[in-house]
C-alpha cells in the first residue's frame, strides 16, 4: 500500500504582483481568466477587479442651450483600463439625425442575393435609371440596403428595377421606391483618452435593437465604454426631447459592477489545473467591435492580482486537506423511516516542528489567508491544493520537540491535481 513517506507540503511564502491587466474571455463570455493559475487571497494582496464602467454621475440630458440634436453629459467617473478616471461635464454634444442624403432600398425575396462584407463601400447601381450610391449598411434578412447618393439626382424611384453592386456580389430587384431613412440610434461613449464621444449608428426605416444593424445601436471600440444611447423616429431637425434618452444598465449603459461576478482564485477542471479569474452572474453584452461587427467582445475586464510564491513546510506530517463531510439523518414514520442528508466544509490540517517556535518564518504568517501545495510524492506530479485562513496550536513540551498544529480554515474544499 502506498504512503507519504515522501511527501512534500508547501505553503504561500511570497507574492508576485501583477498590475492591472485585462483578462481573457474563456468563451462564453461569462468566465475572464489571467495568465496566472493561484491567486493569493493574503490580506493586502487580494485580487482588485475593474470592469470597463461607469462608477458614478454621467447622466445625458437634452442641451441647456436647446441646440438641436444635440446634448449635454453631466461628470462622471469610470473605470478604463483599471484606473478611475474623471471625465468633466461635457455640452452641446451633436448627436446627428437619420442623414437625408441616404437611401434605403428594399427587395423582393426572388432573385435575391445576400450583399456581402467586402461590398460595404462598393457602388450599387440600378439597371435601368442608373441610379447610383455607396452601399454603408445592408440587412440580409430584411433584405435592405442603406446607401448613399452619389448625386440629388440619384433618386432610385423605380420600385421594380435590377440593383448591382460594381465588382461586389450582391444583386436584387427593388420591391419599392428608394425611402429616405427616418430612424436612427447614437451611442454616447467616453473613449479610451477619457473623453465624451458620440457614435452614430445606421439609419434605417425603424429602430433596431441589433448593434451594427441598420436602424440599431452602433458597435463601440473595445477600449470605450457605453454611458447611453439618443434614439431618434423622425429626421427633421427639433431639440432632442428626454424621453429620446436612454441609460438603462446593461442595455444602454455599461457600469464596472454590473453583472456581478465571483472569483476563482484557483480553477480546476477535471483535476487539470486552469487559469485564476472570475466568472459574471450573466454573459457580458457583445457590444463592442473594431472591425465593424466583424469580431465583436464584451467590454475589457482589468485586475489586480498577486500570485503565490512557494517554501516548504519544514518538518511537517499529518496533512489532512479540507473536504466535504456528509452526513445523515432520519425520522421515523408510521410503518418505515424516512432520511435527509446534508454536508459541511471541514477544516484541513497539519502539524510541524519548529526551530525555535518564535521566528520561524511560518509562525509569522498565524491568522492569514494562505494557500497550500502537498504533494503525496515530491518526484510526482499530483498535488492537493486548498487555500484558507491559517490558525495554530503550539506544545512546547520539556523534553520533545517544539511542535504546531496548524488549521486550514477555508472557504471552499480543496483540489486535486492530476498534472
Amino acid at each position: 500500500m502506498p504512503t507519504a513517506e515522501n511527501a512534500i507540503l508547501y505553503y504561500e511564502a511570497g507574492q508576485t504582483l501583477t498590475s492591472f491587466t485585462a483578462l481573457s474571455d474563456a468563451g462564453a463570455h461569462t468566465v475572464f481568466n489571467s495568465a496566472a493559475t493561484f491567486w493569493s487571497r493574503r490580506s493586502g494582496y487580494t485580487p482588485t477587479i475593474r470592469p470597463n464602467g461607469l462608477i458614478t454621475g454621467g447622466l445625458i440630458t437634452p442641451a441647456s442651450s436647446e441646440t438641436s440634436d444635440y446634448v449635454d453629459v453631466a461628470a462622471l467617473t469610470a473605470y478604463l483600463a483599471g484606473v478611475a478616471t474623471e471625465v468633466a461635464a461635457a455640452t452641446d454634444n451633436d448627436c446627428n439625425r437619420a442623414d437625408q442624403t441616404y437611401f434605403i432600398l428594399s427587395f423582393a425575396s426572388d432573385g435575391y442575393t445576400n450583399a456581402a462584407v467586402g461590398d460595404i463601400g462598393k457602388t450599387v447601381v440600378g439597371t435601368t435609371t442608373s441610379d447610383s450610391g455607396t452601399l454603408l449598411a445592408y440587412n440580409n434578412t430584411t433584405r435592405q440596403w442603406l446607401i448613399e447618393e452619389d448625386a440629388d439626382t440619384d433618386d432610385f424611384d423605380d420600385s421594380d428595377e435590377g440593383i448591382t453592386i460594381t465588382t461586389g456580389t450582391g444583386a436584387g430587384t427593388l420591391n419599392a421606391v428608394g425611402a429616405r431613412p427616418s430612424h436612427k440610434i447614437n451611442s454616447v461613449t467616453v473613449n479610451n483618452s477619457g473623453a465624451v464621444a458620440v457614435v452614430e449608428g445606421f439609419e434605417g426605416l425603424a429602430l433596431s435593437t441589433t448593434r451594427g444593424a441598420i436602424g440599431g445601436p452602433p458597435y463601440i471600440p473595445t477600449t470605450s465604454i457605453e454611458i447611453g444611447q439618443v434614439k431618434y423616429d423622425a429626421a427633421a431637425v427639433a431639440a432632442v426631447a428626454s424621453t429620446e434618452i436612454y441609460q438603462v444598465v446593461n442595455t444602454h449603459q455599461e457600469r464596472w459592477d454590473f453583472p456581478v461576478w465571483d472569483e476563482n482564485p484557483i480553477n480546476v477542471s477535471s483535476q487539470v489545473a486552469g487559469y485564476a479569474g472570475i466568472e459574471f452572474s450573466s454573459a457580458l453584452p457583445q457590444i463592442h467591435s473594431d472591425d465593424s461587427g466583424v469580431t465583436t467582445a464584451g467590454k475589457l475586464v482589468y485586475a489586480q492580482y498577486y500570485a503565490p510564491s512557494w517554501a516548504e513546510v519544514p518538518k511537517s506530517e499529518n496533512f489532512v486537506p479540507p473536504e466535504n463531510t456528509h452526513s445523515v439523518s432520519s425520522t421515523q414514520v408510521y410503518g418505515t423511516t424516512i432520511g435527509s442528508n446534508s454536508s459541511s466544509l471541514g477544516q484541513g490540517s497539519f502539524t510541524f516542528y519548529s526551530n525555535d517556535g518564535i521566528t520561524d518564518a511560518l509562525l509569522k504568517l498565524v491568522d492569514e489567508t494562505l494557500m497550500f501545495k502537498f504533494y503525496p510524492d515530491r518526484l510526482k506530479s499530483p498535488y492537493v491544493v486548498c487555500q484558507g485562513k491559517m490558525g495554530i496550536t503550539s506544545s512546547y513540551p520539556a523534553g520533545d520537540n517544539i511542535s504546531h498544529a496548524c488549521t486550514i480554515s477555508p472557504d471552499k474544499k480543496s483540489e486535486r491535481i492530476a498534472s
